[in-house]
């Protein structure tokens, strides 16, 4: 058995509930973790979720926001296979940090 498969199948989970509940492809860092660390027995380390989120192939980071006026960031991930179709930022944030090959037309 693969290492932390068990795991990745939560945040495979996590994603696919937040979808069913709420229509929503993507989600925060934070969501994630924090969804994680409430419904599962033994949580994850933000640094163990940011490893697992960013070497499985099944994840992609679509973009990184800043508040508009500080230092606060997070980042937005959904899964390869239910990637949304629109992004947009949110209102009093700005994009930060394109992932590769995803820099608007403008910008390239």
């Amino acid at each position: 058995m693969a290492r932390y498969n068990r795991v990745v199948q939560n945040i495979e989970r996590c994603f696919r509930i937040h979808e069913k509940s709420d229509n929503l492809k993507e989600l925060t860092f934070h969501t994630i973790k924090d969804w994680l660390n409430t419904n599962t027995k033994d949580g994850v380390t933000p640094a163990g979720l940011a490893n697992l989120l960013r070497r499985r192939p099944q994840f992609r980071r679509l973009r990184t926001e800043r508040k508009d006026g500080s230092n606060i960031t997070t980042s937005f991930w959904a899964m390869t296979d239910n990637l949304p179709q629109e992004q947009s930022v949110r209102e009093g944030w700005i994009e930060i940090n394109h992932p590769k090959g995803s820099l608007p037309e403008s910008r390239v």
